[in-house]
């Protein structure tokens, strides 16, 4: 089974995902900071609020106008089967804690799997209007307000104890062995920091940030990361080194510095 699209169907979709990751993201805005809003909660405590739902709708809404035969997975709604070896992943807003507290780092994610695989992925920032965007052999962008979109590439940082290691949240490393990880790591490295969410990821493939490090996701939360951090020149596997979304874990980072976390966190997934 191949991996690899059309290329000319990649392009399609990319300029797809280029032209309508913001403007929906954007609707977010319509909420956020607003003294009356008030969000849900789903089953397992996680907030969920009218502005995710939104934002997933009209994602849905335009890809099925403009892709009616690929699939859709999405947060809060459920899977459309498609017709073909496409399935585009929303994660509407990624970082619903900082949105419901009135941060402004939180984004939504699209990405978009071939066979399974990821080949695309977008991540828009509505309140700091950046977007960057990738697909599988053609490049990296990041575009910032009403600027051209630039290429984007990770920083030259090669050595760990140079490298600047971000994650979320200290919560996610919720075992005695992450909690040590994440203490090896904060001594290892020049700097660690907890910029949120999908935000790291935007922060790695414009070379402000040389590795994030999330040790509990799912699905949505980095199945638009591998394309933008690959074709920034950067690598992105799961804590065992693996290559893949179809996990609960992920290592991004410059080739060096992944090499040295990677050195450190195989032997978690293992134990």
């Amino acid at each position: 089974m191949t991996t690899t699209p059309p290329t000319e169907e990649l392009q399609e979709r990319l300029a797809f995902a280029a032209a309508n990751t913001m403007p929906c993201a954007k609707l977010a805005l319509n909420w956020f900071g607003k003294d009356t809003f008030q969000p849900d909660h789903k089953s397992d405590g996680t907030p969920v609020t009218i502005a995710d739902q939104s934002i997933e709708t009209e994602l849905r809404n335009r890809i099925a106008n403009d892709f009616p035969d690929d699939g859709i997975l999405g947060e809060e709604f459920p899977d459309k089967d498609g017709n073909n070896s496409y399935q585009w992943v929303i994660d509407p807003i990624d970082g619903t804690i900082s949105f419901v507290q009135g941060i402004p780092l939180f984004g939504t994610m699209l990405a978009c799997l071939y066979n399974g695989v990821p080949v695309l992925g977008a991540i828009a920032m509505p309140c700091i209007d950046e977007l960057v965007y990738a697909a599988n052999g053609l490049g990296c962008f990041h575009k910032v307000c009403e600027d051209d979109p630039k290429p984007a590439r990770v920083s030259q940082v090669d050595q760990l104890d140079n490298a600047l290691v971000n994650t979320t949240a200290l919560t996610y490393f919720d075992s005695p062995q992450l909690r040590d990880l994440y203490i090896k790591i904060d001594h290892a490295a020049k700097y660690t920091r907890g910029l949120p969410d999908c935000y790291g990821f935007v922060l790695l493939a414009t070379g402000r940030v040389d590795a994030v490090i999330e040790p509990n996701v799912s699905l949505w939360d980095i199945a638009s990361v591998p394309p933008i951090i690959h074709e920034a020149g950067g690598i992105s596997t799961d804590l065992s080194g693996k290559d893949t979304v179809h996990t609960k874990s992920i290592i991004a980072a410059t080739p060096g510095v992944h090499k040295a976390l990677l050195d450190m966190t195989s032997t978690i997934e293992k134990s």
